[in-house]
Parts: structure tokens; C-alpha cells; sequence
């Protein structure tokens, strides 16, 4: 299902603050309200720099990313669209993609057989997941329900998987259940992931969107401790619920947030199972980073 998002009249190309200017025209907010409305959700910015961000005479740096998300938010803007207008530090190299996830290297080569210049074109809205786990312990699939909005045209979401280490990549299988069709599927040996295209039924506009809904089947069988969903932009609202088989249920469980996927926990808090083998986490506005599940068999 796709519906269109009213948006400013500005081009793709258009910069953050010429954006950010028109965003700001068409909810005809003075700076100062917009000051009082974030210093009410714990971000404080000055008059002064909002008016640099939008004359252009500064764009805001990593560390103001909440607070650019917050403006989106509060000036009725698609998740992202201000936030991929921000130009590369100039000390910088823009930023290798998939950034936040140790196989990045093999990820990107997969990219580069399918469509680099489709990465980044969308932001995830909401995602819900599941994954179910079998009674040898292996992840059997994890199905999904993805909404995305244009921050540039675009006419495909490109999807990772990565298995257990040593796992046959070949035995990862992409599944389209609604909302899209199957494009190319390239895979990585050696980092045990694929890259696969879910191809929209029509370019997508600046500020439109989709849902797709889709299942990754894993077929090798390999014990799994755990499951992390990365997020390059963060923003999203998640939800994800891991259901276990009743002949083989984890002693402990565990909900962990980083900054990388083999990075240190920077949030592990305890969950509980339900009486049907079930756990979940839900967060209303992921950071870059990622947000998962972890347990121990024995």
C-alpha cells in the first residue's frame, strides 16, 4: 500500500537548509517556538543556531542528529527527510553504508553488484518482526512487516540477513509475501549474508510510501544465541518478538541495544517469557545502532 505524504515544494536536491527553511515557512513557526518545543523533549538548541542551520552558514553535525529528528517530527516531515540533506563532514569521508554492523566490507561489495545508488533512499517508519526459533535451537525465519518513506526517489528497499558464523549462505532464502516482488539476490560466503532487492511497483516520490511485508527462511540449522536488527538512520518505531519451540526454551533472556553489532551492550535489561514461548521488545524511536534479543541455553 502506498500513500502520499504532503511535503514542501523543494527538489530531491534541494539543500538541508533551503529544506529546512520551507519546512519551517509552511508550519509558520517562529524560532523561538520551535526552541520552547524541543527544549520540552530534553534537546536544547538556541534561536541562534537554528537561524545558521537555515540561512546555511552551519548544518548540524553528528551530534544534533536527535535534534533534527525531533524537527522533522515536530514540523510534520517524512522521518529522514531533513536528516539525508546534512552533507558529509568536510574532514570526512562519507560514511562506508551498513556502517554499523561488523561485515559492513562484504555487505558493500554485495551493494556494489546490485544498486549502490539505492542505498539510503529510504527510511524505515515502522518495523515489526518475528523470529521464531525451532527445537534445535536455529533460527528457522524471521518474517517482516516493513513501512518506509522516500527521502529520495526511489523504486526498491534493498534488505540484509546475516546467519550464524560458518553458516552456507545458500541455505538464506528471500521471500516476498505482499507489497512487492523479489528482485536480484547476491550473497556473501564468507561473511554467511545476503543482500536482496524488494522491488516497489513504481518510483516513489520524496515524501511517499510503502509497506512491504517479506520472511527470510534459514535453512542451515545452526544454534542462534541471538538476534539484532540494525539501523543506519535510526528514527524507526520497532517492535520485535522472538517465539521459542516449547522443546527448547532459553534458561535466561535478554533485550541489548549498541552502537555496533559487536560492540558493548551499551543497555541489557532481563525479559521474561510468556506462558507461550514468547519474548519481545518494542522502541518507539530507534538510535543508529541496534536493538535486540539475546539467551542462553544452558
Amino acid at each position: 500500500m502506498i500513500k502520499p505524504v504532503e511535503v514542501p515544494a523543494v527538489t530531491p536536491e534541494a539543500s538541508f537548509a533551503d529544506a529546512l527553511r520551507h519546512a519551517i515557512a509552511r508550519r509558520g513557526l517562529a524560532l523561538n517556538r520551535i526552541r520552547t518545543h524541543l527544549a520540552d523533549r530534553g534537546l536544547h538548541v538556541g534561536v541562534a543556531t537554528l537561524s545558521t542551520w537555515q540561512s546555511g552558514r552551519r548544518v548540524p553535525r553528528e551530534d544534533s542528529l536527535a535534534t533534527v529528528t525531533a524537527l522533522e517530527e515536530l514540523l510534520q516531515l517524512p522521518r529522514g527527510w531533513l536528516t539525508v540533506r546534512i552533507p558529509p563532514a568536510r574532514t570526512e569521508s562519507a560514511p562506508q553504508p551498513y556502517a554499523v554492523v561488523d561485515y559492513a566490507e562484504a555487505l558493500t561489495r554485495l551493494l556494489d553488484r546490485l544498486r549502490r545508488d539505492a542505498h539510503g533512499r529510504l527510511r524505515n517508519v515502522t518495523v515489526l518482526e518475528e523470529v521464531r526459533i525451532g527445537a534445535d535451537r536455529s533460527s528457522l525465519r524471521r518474517r517482516v512487516t516493513q513501512s518506509v518513506v522516500a527521502v529520495q526517489p526511489v523504486d526498491r528497499l534493498i534488505i540484509a540477513h546475516q546467519g550464524e558464523p560458518g553458516c552456507d549462505a545458500e541455505q538464506l532464502a528471500l521471500r516476498v509475501l505482499s507489497g512487492c516482488r523479489t528482485g536480484r539476490i547476491a550473497r556473501s560466503a564468507e561473511a554467511g549474508a545476503l543482500l536482496g532487492e524488494l522491488l516497489l511497483d513504481r518510483v516513489l516520490a520524496v515524501g511517499e510510501t510503502a509497506v512491504v511485508h517479506y520472511e527470510v527462511e534459514d535453512r542451515t540449522g545452526l544454534a542462534t544465541t541471538e538476534y539484532q536488527r540494525f539501523s543506519e538512520w535510526g528514527g524507526m518505531h520497532y517492535v520485535l518478538e522472538v517465539q521459542f519451540d516449547r522443546a527448547a526454551l532459553p534458561v535466561r533472556v535478554h533485550e541489548l541495544r549498541r552502537r555496533h553489532t559487536s560492540g558493548p551492550d551499551l543497555m541489557r535489561r532481563e525479559l521474561m517469557l510468556t506462558p507461550d514461548a514468547r519474548v519481545h521488545v518494542i522502541e518507539p524511536s530507534a538510535d543508529p545502532g541496534t536493538v535486540g534479543i539475546a539467551w542462553e541455553w544452558d
